[in-house]
């Protein structure tokens, strides 16, 4: 769901990023000039702060706080760094139901949309309410752990796979208790729109918009030729068996967080309660960031022989 970001009146901004990264102090330092100029709030993570004091010289003198405490202070995060970043940092914000703001300082950047040289105003823009904000799905697994039910929450991705072994393993795909397949491969990605340009794509799996109610099923790397990804409503429960020679298989979810399952395995997954929000220019629509980011239409040929 897509709707125009109203800032509120005293708005305050979190700061999140990889603090290893030289580029995340750098440019949390002028982030932090441009909203000191603006007189807006803000509080930075912690260990990027310490980062900030050492090669900058900067001491933000009270206004840091750990990683996990910042959104809860705070009424917008801005996120520094790639997209694995973007996806730290919905982990970070959880439930909240902060709005995330992406500034790339990767590669690709599907979700960290803004550029370092559109960022002073950007920043000018979010203010005046010219940024869309829309509402991603979230998955959400659940397995048995060590005797207990265990959960964890993807903004992209929910993958099952062999993990270091060299064998295939068999999945068992059930779609609300109807079995689909068995998918034999290296593992399934069960992919939100969100993750659709990630994995899922990789995989051979569809592009899908942001704003579609699904849930893409996509194997990986399948020994069976006929076995496609399939895409179902995200009202669907999806349930995996995973059955090999191994001891174990993985359960990853967004490239984030990963867990060791004895198999056989039972992962169910399904749409979570929360959802995460994500800012974005309201002149860049998803078809023209897939033009862009994809380069569709350039002539590679002619650029080689230029």
């Amino acid at each position: 769901m897509k709707k125009k970001f109203t800032p509120p009146r005293d708005i305050s901004i979190g700061i999140l990023g990889n603090a290893v990264k030289s580029s995340t102090c750098e440019t949390a330092f002028e982030l932090i000039k441009i909203l000191q100029d603006r007189k807006i709030g803000f509080v930075v993570q912690d260990d990027i702060a310490k980062q900030m004091k050492v090669k900058c010289g900067y001491d933000v003198k009270g206004g840091a706080a750990p990683r996990s405490e910042v959104p809860g202070k705070v009424d917008v995060v801005i996120s520094l760094g790639g997209d694995g970043t973007i996806l730290q940092t919905a982990a970070t914000v959880g439930d909240l139901n902060k709005p995330i703001l992406g500034v790339n300082l990767g590669k690709l950047g599907f979700l960290a949309e803004l550029n370092l040289d559109e960022l002073k105003s950007s920043i000018d823009e979010l203010f005046k309410g010219k940024f869309n904000q829309e509402e991603r799905t979230v998955l959400e697994a659940t397995f048995e752990e060590n005797g207990r039910t265990g959960k964890i929450f993807a903004l992209n991705d929910i993958v099952v796979d062999k993990g270091g072994s060299s064998r295939m393993i068999d999945l068992e795909t059930y779609v609300d208790s109807e079995y689909l397949i068995t998918y034999r491969g290296d593992g399934i990605v069960l992919s939100t729109p969100t993750g659709s340009t990630g994995y899922c794509l990789s995989t051979g799996g569809p592009i899908v918009a942001p704003e579609s109610r699904v849930i893409a099923i996509s194997p990986i790397s399948p020994h069976t030729l006929s076995a496609r990804p399939v895409i179902v409503p995200d009202t669907c429960q999806i349930r995996v068996v995973a059955r090999s020679t191994m001891k174990e298989v993985m359960i990853i979810a967004d490239g984030q967080t990963s867990r060791l399952l004895p198999q056989p395995a039972e992962i169910n997954v399904s749409l979570a309660p929360r959802r995460i929000v994500l800012l974005r220019k309201s002149k860049n629509g998803f078809f023209n960031l897939l033009r862009t980011k994809l380069m569709w239409g350039a002539d590679i040929r002619s650029e080689d022989r230029e």
